[in-house]
This record gives C-alpha cells, sequence and structure tokens, in this order.
C-alpha cells in the first residue's frame, strides 16, 4: 500500500464502513475465528499487537478490551479512520500507538518485535514484490514464538485479474443489496484502479520464503480467507 494525495481515504472509508456494518465481507466470522485463536495462545501472559490497517480498530478493540494486551499500535492510511480508533481504544489500559502511515513503510521503521502482526483487507493494495517485501519485514518483526494473522481477499487459483474483477463485481452488483447504484459503481472502480489480490499458493509460497513456514488456511468464505503464519524453525530471520 502506498499513500496517493488523490486517493478520497475519507469517501473510501466511509463506504467500507457501510460493507463492514452490513457484512458483506464476513468480518463478524473472521473476529470471532481471530479471537479465538487469541485467546488459545495467550490464556496465562500479556501480548503485543501490531494491528496493519487498522481502520477504525471497532472489530478488534471490543475483542482487545478482554484480554492481557501489553502494547498495542495500529497503522493505516485513512486519518479519518484513526481518529475513529483514537476514541474506540481510549478504554484501554495498555499503552497505544496510532500511526498514519504505510503499511511497509511502518514495518521498515525501528526493530521491535511482536507477539501478533495482524492484518485485514490491506495486503491486496501491494503488488506482488511488494507481498514478499511485506512477508520478510513481518517475519522480522515477530518474537520467535509470534505469528501473523491475515485476512484478504485472494483469487481462485485459475483466475486472471480481469476474471476475478468481473465475477466480484457482477457479485458485489447482484448481492450488496444496502449500498446504492453509485456506491457499488465507486467501489468497483476502486477495485479496479487499486487492487491487486494474489492465489492463495502465491501467499503461502511468499510466507514460507520468509520462514514463516507453519501456515495455515483458518477458515474461507468465497474469495476471502483468514490465515495463520507462524514459524516451525526456531531460528529467526536477522534484524
Amino acid at each position: 500500500m502506498s499513500e496517493h494525495p488523490a486517493i478520497d481515504y475519507f469517501g473510501i472509508w466511509q463506504r467500507y464502513r457501510k460493507v463492514i456494518d452490513a457484512n458483506y465481507m464476513h468480518h463478524a466470522e473472521f473476529s470471532a475465528h481471530i479471537e479465538q485463536v487469541l485467546r488459545s495462545r495467550f490464556v496465562s501472559r500479556p501480548f503485543s499487537i501490531l494491528d496493519l490497517g487498522c481502520g477504525d480498530a471497532a472489530i478488534l478493540a471490543p475483542m482487545l478490551a478482554n484480554m492481557e494486551v501489553r502494547t498495542y499500535e495500529g497503522i493505516d492510511l485513512s486519518e479519518a479512520a484513526l481518529a475513529l480508533a483514537e476514541q474506540n481504544l481510549k478504554s484501554f489500559s495498555c499503552p497505544v500507538h496510532l500511526t498514519h502511515s504505510d503499511l511497509l513503510a511502518a514495518l521498515k521503521q525501528g526493530h521491535r518485535r511482536y507477539d501478533v502482526v495482524h492484518t485485514s483487507y490491506a495486503v491486496h493494495h501491494l503488488s506482488t514484490d511488494q507481498k514478499g517485501e511485506f512477508f520478510a519485514l513481518v517475519a522480522k518483526r515477530l518474537e520467535k514464538d509470534g505469528f501473523l494473522l491475515l485476512t484478504d481477499v485472494t483469487r481462485e487459483e485459475d483466475e486472471s485479474l480481469p476474471v476475478h474483477f468481473q465475477r466480484y463485481c457482477d457479485w458485489l452488483r447482484r448481492d450488496w443489496h444496502g449500498l446504492s447504484e453509485d456506491e457499488k459503481t465507486a467501489i468497483c472502480d476502486h477495485l479496479l484502479n487499486n487492487d491487486l489480490p494474489e492465489t492463495r499458493s502465491v501467499l503461502e509460497s511468499q510466507a514460507r520464503a520468509a520462514g514463516l513456514d507453519d501456515v495455515v488456511e483458518l477458515v474461507r468464505f468465497g474469495w476471502y480467507r483468514l490465515f495463520y503464519f507462524g514459524f516451525k524453525q526456531a531460528d529467526l530471520p536477522s534484524s
């Protein structure tokens, strides 16, 4: 993801919030699975989390508020969303840091390691090469037993980008009843001009190349998937 001054992030966020509220992209189901993973892994110890593309944090905030979070860091390109995130996270007793930034730039800054890196519907904005860089950078920022939870839209193995976009937008126009025709057109235009979803096999091979060779697809709903990426080997990538 790269910052572009011509992109109306406020307008995009408003539309995306409507999509989240209608659960068209299965945020509710993915959230339940993420909570299950976090509770099973951090039963008796606090954890740190880096949330890349955090948006307004409205989905993670209620979940994390009932867990032992040591630190929360959120990164997003929408200043409007970050302002809302600040409000949604204000009850946290742990340190909270919110940064307006490109996710690759954020990963390149500093050397702090995290127990969890979380990202939802953000990585598909990166080019294929940038996605490979993303996995390599995440691997360097994880604790030795840390892991990445990645929710995103993917292509089928036999889908080219044009075919994917055609099928996706046909479905969106038919089934996303809570949006106006203008909103549907704006979303499809945004997808065509900004999105680069990969196949599952590409994401998994890039993660393994970065050393994240414990790969699990936790749940899938159509084009949407939640992945777990962690370390099987003891050795961490060098900083």
